[in-house]
């Protein structure tokens, strides 16, 4: 049997070709952005940058967890109350009820992580250790719901033997039923709430072991399935008496969207209490007052930098930890760009690196522009000393007071203009703006113009910068061309999109191709007179096939039923 030229290589055997041992690359890391060879006070900048922010870290979540703290307290005193009351006779008559906490949470969703988080914590440390949270994501029908919920519980057991642990760890998925949950919760239950005879005697009704209660979280409740929620909470209610089941739903948006999400067959067999969270403008607030505005915290933010990052958290989503991480990114950018940045410190620490200035630092500072406008204000010698003296420099006073004097011969006059003159120096001192201190680069980050492009990312404008200049982020010097040129060395789908800029609406396929294939025949130093040029092989269709199809992903052109062999463009005007 002879065998086909196309299979023939891989029929005959298979051969493995050992590359050259390579030495690792080592991982850079954003130290090695801010640590230079070349600058004398790299390595310090990133520590201080490093301290502040572990500063905001610790300080934002400190007030995220005192903001929260009464709406956790009091969801946990729900369950506890409805977790201690499941043996009561109250209790039984409602049995088929399941106790139900809408935590109303706002529309700042990236936020809601931490406080379920903070939750889950505070629930497993004072309350149950029984607590399962699902994603609306992760749980598109019922049993993946259950199994979800299944994972989680029965990895939280309490004291369980090593054959229990055993058996959990090989629960099949055929198995993630409720009922073998509740074979699962009175094992694990069973050994918690045993007590003996003799101590059974001396106790009240109150202090027997009460049942754990079983918590479900749902992060978004909105983003569920309603058909899956249905269900879930159908079968949940036919377990109430042997597991005590309670929910919280994470809920964006308003108290009504359980009324629109289940019908009153199903709300009916919940218990629901409504909390509410704090709003996401005064989570701001608290952070602007216990933080940013504090003197302790030496980095500081001028008024469009701040005007920038409130403009995003009104318009775009409310979140407070995207606000923060706004801020971090304006310290990374601060302390990677201005070499003085080691400066901005606690006080005690800056007059010391103040007094070890190396010259360069020296000479960075006279070339400050709030520097110089303050060297303008000085006496000619004084002007002398601060441009040519270092040890000058570093012992000068950074801040000018003026003060108006006025001969008055009434006593009440010259009483009158010392209070004033008193009142001026202070509202010019604590009242200059800050950009006209001198040194106040050192301490406050004014580029808002970075922070916007960073933040505000236009998407289609960088896709196609980088398909129009794929120099800009690759950075190869082959990649460089003069305007209105095609590199042979650029990537596939940068040549295909320089090419249909030169079409109109319709686009050929089969020109497109051919002019395709002609600039990749210039790569591989074919001549354009020469037969082969402008020849494809099965390769080049298939690259540019792949091409075209990323194109359409992105959104620039379409598949159009006026011509078959032709594509729709989409986009108009190119970088």
């Amino acid at each position: 049997m002879s065998e086909s030229p196309l299979t023939s290589s891989v029929s005959k055997g298979c051969f493995v070709f050992k590359s050259a041992s390579k030495k690792r690359k080592r991982h850079v890391g954003v130290g090695g952005y801010l640590v230079d060879d070349s600058d004398d006070n790299g390595s310090d900048r990133f520590r201080i940058c490093q301290k502040l922010w572990g500063t905001v870290q610790m300080n934002t979540e400190a007030i995220q967890d005192q903001l929260n703290k009464k709406v956790l307290d009091s969801l946990a005193e729900f369950i506890k109350k409805h977790g201690l009351g499941c043996s009561s006779d109250v209790w039984r008559q409602r049995a088929s009820e399941i106790p139900t906490a809408a935590l109303m949470l706002g529309v700042n969703v990236p936020d809601h992580a931490m406080t379920f988080r903070s939750l889950c914590n505070l629930l497993q440390d004072s309350v149950t250790p029984f607590v399962a949270s699902v994603h609306a994501k992760e749980c598109a029908a019922v049993k993946l719901l259950i199994q979800k919920v299944l994972e989680q519980l029965m990895g939280r057991g309490v004291s369980v033997d090593e054959e229990q642990e055993d058996d959990t760890a090989l629960l099949q998925r055929t198995q993630c039923t409720i009922s073998a949950l509740c074979q699962w919760y009175k094992t694990v239950t069973k050994k918690c709430t045993q007590v003996s005879p003799q101590r059974k005697e001396n106790l009240t009704n109150s202090d027997l072991p009460q049942s754990l209660p079983v918590v479900v979280i749902f992060k978004d409740f909105e983003a569920f399935n309603s058909q899956v929620l249905q269900d879930f909470i159908l079968i949940c209610s036919r377990y109430t008496q042997e597991l005590p089941f309670i929910f919280i739903f994470g809920i964006a948006t308003s108290p009504s969207a359980i009324q629109h999400r289940l019908p009153h067959s199903v709300s009916s067999l919940l218990c629901i209490e409504v909390f509410h969270s704090l709003s996401c403008t005064q989570h701001l607030a608290s952070v602007f007052d216990k933080l940013i505005l504090k003197s302790q915290f030496p980095f500081k933010l001028s008024s469009r930098v701040i005007q920038v990052l409130v403009s995003v958290f009104l318009y775009h989503d409310f979140s407070v930890q995207n606000f923060v991480k706004g801020l971090q990114f304006s310290m990374l950018e601060h302390f990677n760009s201005q070499p003085l940045s080691v400066l901005c410190c606690q006080k005690q620490e800056a007059l010391l690196s103040a007094k070890t200035l190396s010259k360069q630092n020296v000479e960075r500072i006279r070339h400050l522009p709030s520097f110089m406008r303050y060297v303008e204000t000085q006496e000619p010698q004084e002007q002398v000393q601060l441009l040519t003296n270092d040890e000058h420099v570093k012992v000068t006073l950074l801040f000018h007071n003026k003060s108006r004097r006025t001969k008055r011969t009434n006593p009440f006059e010259v009483l009158r203009s010392e209070v004033m003159e008193f009142i001026d120096s202070l509202v010019r001192e604590y009242l200059t703006p800050a950009e006209l201190q001198p040194l106040n680069e050192v301490c406050y980050y004014s580029s808002s113009g970075v922070l916007r492009q960073r933040l505000n990312a236009t998407p289609r404008t960088s896709i196609q910068a980088a398909l129009s200049h794929p120099f800009y982020y690759l950075q190869n010097e082959s990649l460089k061309t003069d305007t209105g040129t095609i590199s042979s060395a650029a990537p596939d789908l940068c040549i295909v999109f320089k090419l249909h800029l030169e079409c109109g609406r319709l686009i050929n396929l089969y020109d497109w191709l051919e002019a395709y294939v002609t600039v990749m025949s210039a790569a591989e130093d074919q001549h354009t007179d020469s037969e082969e040029c402008g020849k494809f092989d099965s390769l080049k269709h298939a690259r540019f096939i792949q091409a075209v199809s990323e194109m359409e992903f992105l959104g620039f052109v379409k598949s159009t039923k006026q011509k078959t062999d032709h594509v729709a463009r989409l986009t108009w005007g190119g970088c």
